[in-house]
């Protein structure tokens, strides 16, 4: 000791440290200690009395304690908001983990409006909401469309956007195309040619091939 009664100015060695990490570490506190701690903060002794974390600070907390942030974009591709973790996010909209994890994995829309990805698609993205705490109608929006597996959508020769189908099912009924040639266009990415149904026009030429594709953006094909 530097001065007579105090430890004032000592440094323990690292060995020493090591010895006292591990005795505070395994040192179990008896039933009554343990009520005089919890007695000595409660109410008004306790340094946290009457305050409130912020919306920021608990964003910051639930992101320490997670495993990964989940960044939540909208069809063309703006990013909306960021989540905390994969758990985080399926609780908020009603979903399962493993299918938020399956969108993430294969780069898919989610519910036919949104991404949910691993990492940024640019570094200069910025989120619409600052916090997942303020996008009470954004998770509104997306529970709305659980129905929705795989929305279809449909664009000109041109890349120009005509129209949106919330399955593969909607679009057979309506364009009166096979399922199956549906997945197959859709997938491979390719035009496809057919008569369209009595009624319906898609574009004002009238044409009757389009391109079909599970993304709202064709930057994707």
């Amino acid at each position: 000791m530097k001065y007579g009664g105090t430890s004032s100015g000592y440094k323990h060695s690292d060995v020493t440290k090591q010895m006292l990490a591990s005795l505070a570490k395994n040192r179990k506190h008896s039933k009554e200690t343990k009520d005089l701690i919890s007695s000595s903060l409660k109410g008004k002794l306790n340094p946290f009395y009457n305050k409130t974390h912020s919306l920021e600070s608990l964003s910051k907390m639930t992101v320490a304690n997670s495993s990964g942030v989940v960044y939540v974009y909208d069809s063309l591709k703006q990013l909306q908001v960021v989540f905390p973790s994969v758990k985080t996010l399926s609780l908020a909209i009603n979903a399962n983990s493993s299918s938020i994890k399956k969108v993430i994995e294969t780069g898919s829309l989610f519910r036919g409006g949104w991404y949910a990805r691993s990492s940024l698609f640019s570094s200069s993205d910025e989120p619409v909401f600052t916090s997942y705490h303020l996008c009470s109608e954004l998770i509104t929006d997306i529970i709305k469309n659980a129905s929705v597996k795989k929305a279809i959508f449909v664009f000109d020769l041109n890349g120009n956007y005509l129209n949106k189908y919330k399955g593969i099912l909607e679009a057979e009924t309506q364009l009166g195309i096979r399922h199956e040639k549906i997945k197959k266009h859709a997938l491979s990415k390719n035009l496809v040619t057919f008569p369209l149904r009595e009624g319906i026009v898609l574009a004002e030429n009238g044409i009757e091939e389009y391109i079909l594709s599970y993304h709202r953006l064709l930057d994707n094909l």
